[in-house]
């Protein structure tokens, strides 16, 4: 099986590529290889990491899209698709154990990117070649200047200024799921040929404050700061569809040691 990696630079994708799976290789390809002649020569699974920058804050362009752009360079092959998607499709009001089937409005325009995105890919490819995944908060060893995730946020202020601060209650809680077992589930799909819609992260809500404890824990110093207790943008994804097909699960308290040891290695 051979496996398309889309995107191949990132983190995601980097922990996706660094997993072991049955009969299959992986190929490396990057955005500027989109228009390729041979991009899809010999390819049996295709799974995309990347997204255009321009769809965090402007309306669906279908000839910006990169799933779409992908999705029809399979044109004439019987490869499968595989689209990461967001928890942001979900309307506001279903954002608490949120199922596959819960109501879909987007959350903010990315969201709404994302809804408009996997409708187009319905309609390009049939049922049995097409996977779309939900993702949640995944989290991973993000000490990278300039980034602007929820923990590369954290790792980042706290190494250099000996604080986290947020703008939000640290009781605020969320379904976060580090990179590993994001990379672990992905690889059990592609191996088991999984189509369909699937949530992917942890299906648990921890409070970001205590993500935040455990990584200052973890580095032996420093200190969380509230300057806005505002209660914004809770959420947890009912996980339990990919469960079943998986088996594989990740809890709360390996969510808490993990982000002990990344505060750890922060020295």
């Amino acid at each position: 099986m051979r496996i398309l990696v889309f995107g191949g630079g990132s983190l995601l994708a980097s922990a996706f590529t660094g997993t072991a799976i049955s009969g299959g290789s992986f190929r490396i390809a990057r955005h500027s290889d989109i228009d390729a002649p041979d991009l899809m020569d010999g390819i049996d699974v295709v799974v995309n990491f990347a997204r255009h920058p321009d769809d965090m804050r402007l309306p669906h362009d279908p000839e910006r899209d990169v799933d779409l752009r992908l999705a029809r360079r399979m044109a004439g092959t019987q490869a499968r698709y595989v689209m990461l998607s967001s928890r942001k499709v979900y309307s506001a009001d279903a954002q608490q154990d949120a199922a596959e089937d819960a109501p879909l409005s987007g959350l903010d325009v990315y969201g709404c990117n994302k809804v408009a995105a996997e409708a187009a890919l319905r309609d390009l490819l049939p049922a049995d070649r097409l996977t779309v995944l939900r993702i949640g908060n995944v989290i991973g060893p993000e000490r990278i200047p300039g980034r602007r995730s929820f923990m590369g946020f954290m790792l980042n202020t706290l190494a250099d200024t000996g604080e986290i601060v947020f703008d939000m209650s640290p009781f605020v809680s969320r379904d976060f799921v580090t990179v590993e077992h994001f990379a672990a589930q992905l690889g059990r799909i592609v191996e088991l040929g999984l189509t369909g819609t699937y949530n992917l992260s942890s299906g648990t809500g921890i409070m970001c404050g205590e993500l935040a404890l455990a990584v200052i824990r973890g580095h032996g110093r420093g200190q969380l700061r509230i300057i806005d207790p505002r209660h914004a943008d809770a959420f947890r994804l009912d996980v339990s569809r990919l469960v079943r097909e998986t088996g594989l699960r990740q809890t709360a308290d390996e969510i808490i040691s993990y982000c002990y040891n990344l505060g750890r290695a922060l020295g």
